[in-house]
């Protein structure tokens, strides 16, 4: 076995408040050895976050904690001084947070911040520092880093941010990376690159990873080990395989079981659900007529829709039909457009040109001038909840306002009915008293639903509406939204990042890409093929494939270059220079399925195909 780096024995961690104290963590036992990765794994709420925390000695002044051994090579870190826990924090323990553009100084570029980490804690000049800065950019594989230091944070995507995180933590090769859910808001193929990341820094310099998420597969492909924590304790551990494919607690089978398979759709059944506070668990039943295949009337339609920001153009000539009843998944990296083209669609957001049609009818761009039918017929649900529902006003006022101005009840019917939108999302009738602060993130996105429903919408747009939720949350959620589809025809337009939410609730998929639609069909083509070089990328990052998958190289500089053409050229392993030189046109491959691409065919994607195998 390994040297251990880290040694946790019977950590427990109690904060102390206005009416008593809570406890957090109970009798945790962590061992990691180096060049091992460890993943903790648990729901919110579980104390994963507390455990890191006290390893990095940042648990707030209300925090009681108590182990046997909080060791780090062989050190006690309680007994550490305020000077040597800064170089411990330096030197040999970094970590990297959940949000990204937080996490970075946005009023400094990339460059200065990582050389700043160099020169505080080494003895070199500032040529040297940004010559190692560049350095460590290559080594989280950016493709262009001089360009990138002189960037900042703002002027970087989401999956870029994280990599300029990274290289920060492990400016000075420290011995232990702890991540606290580093990949949750980020995209399949940008996930799969830093998991590619973690894995050549444990190969070429030995770094020890404590890898935190409730993403399971993330840890499935990235941890040697793993332990499973419950309300404050570890309740299963051991090799990470063994683990998730013999699960022996039943809380492991049950979160387990709350996973969509990659090829599992709803019309298979039912996710499995664990029981919560106030919610019975849900039988694993078959859904019939959720979203029936079938010929279905035009409910939203996008018609050549263009937008830029500035000189940056973001969507590009979008044309899609969604039917009655049916859920359209859109899928793409972040910023390609999913959520400017969802906002398009609301009324929330202009375009530059193109119009929506909603049954027909051509609506106002702005959701102002929109008439009171068409705006209770389109409802959005977004991604974060907190962000959404008005933190000083009770559930119950919360829903009554689009009850009344929307479904046009008086108020004596309000309360009925408010009380029938709660059990429609599986609330207790007791929410209606309660302030959102006061529940879990589960429960408020719930709400958040019982808000978008609460006027009988036609048309209901959900921009990652489950991405920052427990599997077990989102298997709930997953089903509660069928469950709303099937009983009032609804239709959705579902964006999100992970496949296998798509997968298993989509009836049709877009993929979109710098902007542009480069391929649309049935859920079952997308996933079957061929499909457009993109695609097949996105598809490979999210493959059931245990171990690290390495995508095409993100190329920073690409918008330098001169591309008049395919979008996707500049990462493409079959571009030729024509395709730069003029737009695809969008091909019909099959019934209803369109990629927009000059090389498809048959041996197109058979080279695909081996392309991505050997990468």
């Amino acid at each position: 076995m390994s040297s251990s780096v880290l040694n946790v024995e019977q950590l427990s961690i109690t904060y102390e408040g206005r009416k008593g104290s809570h406890p957090a963590v109970s009798g945790v036992s962590l061992h990691i050895g180096e060049g091992e990765a460890l993943g903790l794994v648990g729901e919110s709420g579980s104390g994963k976050s507390s455990v890191a925390l006290a390893l990095l000695r940042y648990l707030p002044k209300n925090a009681r904690i108590a182990a046997s051994a909080l060791e780090f090579q062989g050190r006690e870190i309680r007994d550490l001084s305020a000077e040597q826990l800064r170089q411990l924090r330096g030197d040999h323990i970094a970590a990297v947070y959940q949000h990204p553009g937080a996490a970075l100084n946005p009023s400094m570029t990339i460059g200065r911040q990582i050389t700043e980490t160099i020169m505080r804690h080494r003895p070199v000049r500032h040529d040297e520092a940004s010559g190692r800065a560049a350095e460590l950019l290559r080594r989280v594989r950016v493709s262009n880093p001089d360009r990138v230091l002189e960037l900042y944070p703002h002027e970087l995507s989401g999956g870029m941010q994280q990599r300029a995180n990274i290289a920060i933590a492990i400016a000075l090769d420290p011995a232990l990376l702890v991540l606290d859910e580093p990949t949750t808001a980020l995209d399949a193929s940008v996930q799969s690159e830093i998991i590619s990341i973690l894995h050549d820094l444990r190969k070429d310099h030995k770094t020890s990873v404590l890898l935190i998420s409730h993403d399971i597969n993330m840890i499935r492909r990235s941890c040697d080990r793993v332990a499973v924590m419950q309300a404050g304790t570890v309740v299963e551990s051991g090799v990470a395989g063994d683990v998730f494919d013999n699960p022996s607690h039943a809380y492991t089978k049950a979160l387990i079981a709350s996973i969509p398979a990659l090829n599992y759709t709803k019309w298979d059944g039912r996710l499995a659900e664990t029981d919560g506070p106030g919610l019975p668990a849900q039988p694993s039943v078959q859904n019939d007529g959720v979203g029936a295949r079938k010929e279905r009337q035009i409910a939203i339609a996008c018609k050549g829709i263009s937008h830029s920001f500035g000189s940056q153009a973001v969507l590009h000539d979008i044309n899609l039909d969604i039917g009655q009843g049916e859920t359209f998944g859109l899928i793409g990296e972040s910023g390609s457009g999913k959520s400017t083209l969802a906002r398009i669609i609301t009324g929330l957001q202009t375009p530059d040109a193109g119009s929506v049609e909603l049954f027909g009818s051509t609506v106002a761009p702005r959701v102002e001038k929109r008439n009171l039918v068409e705006r209770r017929d389109v409802q959005m649900v977004f991604q974060s909840p907190d962000r959404t529902l008005n933190p000083r006003q009770r559930i119950g006022r919360i829903l009554g306002r689009p009850l009344r101005r929307l479904a046009g009840l008086r108020r004596g019917e309000v309360k009925q009915r408010v009380s029938d939108l709660l059990a429609s999302v599986r609330l207790a009738s007791t929410t209606v008293d309660q302030k959102s602060r006061s529940l879990s993130g589960g429960q408020r996105q719930r709400a958040a639903i019982a808000r978008a429903f609460a006027g009988v919408p036609k048309v209901v747009v959900l921009d990652e509406p489950t991405s920052a939720l427990d599997v077990s949350v989102q298997a709930t959620v997953l089903n509660l939204l069928n469950d709303l589809q099937r009983d009032k025809d609804t239709t959705y337009l579902f964006i999100s990042h992970d496949l296998r939410v798509v997968r298993y609730m989509a009836d049709r998929i877009g993929v979109l890409y710098r902007g542009r639609l480069v391929e649309t069909g049935s859920s079952d083509e997308i996933f079957r093929g061929p499909n457009h070089p993109y695609t097949k990328l996105i598809l490979a990052a999210s493959s059931d494939k245990d171990g690290p998958k390495i995508s095409a190289h993100v190329e920073i500089a690409a918008d330098d270059l001169p591309n008049r053409g395919c979008s996707f050229a500049d990462r493409c392993p079959l571009a030729l220079p024509d395709c730069r030189m003029a737009e695809p046109p969008v091909r019909q491959v099959g019934a209803g399925h369109l990629i927009a691409c000059w090389r498809h065919g048959q041996v197109f994607d058979e080279r695909v195909t081996n392309i991505v195998k050997k990468q």
